[in-house]
């Protein structure tokens, strides 16, 4: 295995596409697509393996975000990047979107990745935390009460005033770029626990049972 790995994240405001070898970058592309996902994805990997001078059938694994996050990007991300694992005969590694959201904080300190989740509710999961806040869709009174209790914890999010916004959130919320490229160090490092596509099943939390 030479190690070069695609990676696609559809699943947060921005869409991102990776290429990485054994762990280290070799390119990276993220753009702001709103409802053009399905068509530009595709593109969007064409122009990267190109621009590598690589060829599909180079690749040996697709890494892709597997949620929560916003409903269609996931489908979308999670549509190609198994279909094309799939033809390819390559395993593929899921990674959460808000366990990659996390990763992408400059400093990697103690976070809480939050996520607009609409309805009220945010999209949340703690990362390098003990006794950490499990993946699932909250309220903002849960949210603030956790914060409360874990004041060295850094709230981030992709889109803070609206995740803000929709759980009625007051406290400081930094934000947080989606980092791609983070995907394909992860995907190399997980490489032994890749699944076959057709095993992929995606995210849409709700609150782990007792902590809604």
């Amino acid at each position: 295995m030479r190690g070069r790995v695609l990676a696609l994240d559809c699943s947060l405001r921005l869409t991102g596409v990776a290429l990485g070898e054994e762990g280290r970058e070799v390119a990276s592309e993220a753009l702001d697509l709103g409802r053009c996902q399905a068509a530009e994805l595709p593109l969007m990997a064409a122009r990267l393996l190109e621009g590598a001078g690589w060829a599909v059938q180079d690749l040996d694994l697709v890494a892709v975000t597997s949620g929560p996050g916003y409903f269609t990007g996931i489908r979308v991300g999670a549509a190609y990047a198994a279909a094309l694992a799939f033809g390819l005969g390559v395993g593929l590694v899921p990674v959460p979107s808000l366990e990659m959201l996390a990763l992408s904080c400059p400093d990697r300190t103690a976070v809480l990745a939050l996520v607009y989740a609409g309805r009220g509710f945010v999209y949340a999961a703690s990362h390098g935390v003990s006794e950490g806040c499990p993946a699932g869709e909250y309220g903002g009174e849960f949210i603030a009460e956790w914060m409360a209790c874990h004041p060295g914890v850094q709230a981030i999010s992709d889109d803070p005033q609206r995740a803000a916004r929709a759980a009625d959130l007051t406290f400081p919320i930094r934000a947080v770029r989606p980092d791609v490229r983070v995907l394909t160090q992860v995907a190399w490092a997980r490489r032994d626990r890749a699944i076959d596509p057709k095993e992929l099943k995606v995210a849409y939390c709700r609150a782990p049972q007792g902590m809604e």
